[in-house]
C-alpha cells in the first residue's frame, strides 16, 4: 500500500530474442492486493513501428513511463529525420527510471524491437539496463522462465520462439494467482511490429501450432 492506496499490479511478461526477430508475451490480469482489479489490461505497448515494451509493476506508473518513451521516440524522429534505435529507446527509459531511484518507482519493463537485427533489453526497478537473449518479469516470472528454459535452444527462429513465449505465460497462469485472463503476443521482425490476434494465439494454446 502506498499513501493509503493499493497499487494495481501483478503480472507475467516474457521476451525472447530469436535469430530473425523478438517476441513479447504477457497476461492480461491486474490485481490490487488479493482482488482482481482488471481482466483486460494491455501490458504490451507499441512504442514505434519497430519497437514494443512490456510493463510490470504499478499500472499507472508503467503506462506513464511508456507514454513518455513513445513521445520521446516520436520527437527524436521529427528532429533528426531518423528513427531512434531500439537501444536508444531502452537507454532513455532507463534514465527515466534511474532518475526516480530515491523514490518509489515500482516498474519493470522489457523492450524488444528490430533495427538491423533483433534487440531485447530489460530494465529493473532501479533503472539498470541489460541486453538479454530471454527475460521475464512480474510475479509469475519464475514459472515462465522455468517453462521457457526447457524449450530454448541456440539460433532459435521467431517461428519457434513464439509458441515458447505463449506456453511460458500460460504456465504462469496455472500457478501464479496474479497472472491470468489470457495471453497477448507482440513480435517484431524486419517488417516491423505486429500484434497477434486472439484467434492466432488460441491456436498455439489449443495445440494448433507446436
Amino acid at each position: 500500500m502506498v499513501n493509503g492506496f493499493t497499487p494495481i499490479k501483478g503480472t507475467t511478461t516474457i521476451g525472447i530474442k530469436a535469430s530473425d526477430g523478438v517476441v513479447l508475451a504477457a497476461d492480461r490480469r491486474a490485481t490490487a492486493g488479493y482482488t482482481v482489479a482488471n481482466k483486460h489490461v494491455k501490458k504490451i505497448l507499441t512504442v514505434t513501428s519497430y519497437c514494443a515494451i512490456t510493463i510490470a509493476g504499478t499500472v499507472g506508473e508503467a503506462f506513464n513511463l511508456a507514454d513518455r518513451v513513445k513521445s520521446e521516440a516520436y520527437i527524436y524522429e521529427l528532429r533528426n529525420n531518423a528513427r531512434m534505435g531500439v537501444k536508444g529507446i531502452a537507454n532513455y527509459a532507463s534514465l527515466l527510471i534511474n532518475s526516480k531511484k530515491f523514490s518509489v518507482f515500482p516498474v519493470q519493463i522489457i523492450i524488444g524491437g528490430y533495427d538491423s537485427s533483433p534487440e531485447l533489453f530489460m530494465i529493473d526497478f532501479f533503472g539498470s539496463l541489460s541486453a538479454e537473449d530471454y527475460v521475464a518479469t512480474g510475479s509469475g516470472m519464475h514459472t515462465a522462465l522455468g517453462s521457457a528454459l526447457n524449450r530454448l535452444k541456440p539460433n532459435l527462429s521467431l517461428a519457434e520462439a513464439i509458441p515458447i513465449a505463449i506456453k511460458s505465460v500460460s504456465a504462469a497462469m496455472e500457478w501464479d494467482t496474479a497472472t491470468g485472463e489470457g495471453v497477448d503476443v507482440v513480435y517484431a521482425d524486419r517488417e516491423g511490429v505486429k500484434r497477434m490476434t486472439e484467434d492466432e494465439v488460441a491456436e498455439y494454446i489449443t495445440g494448433g501450432h507446436t
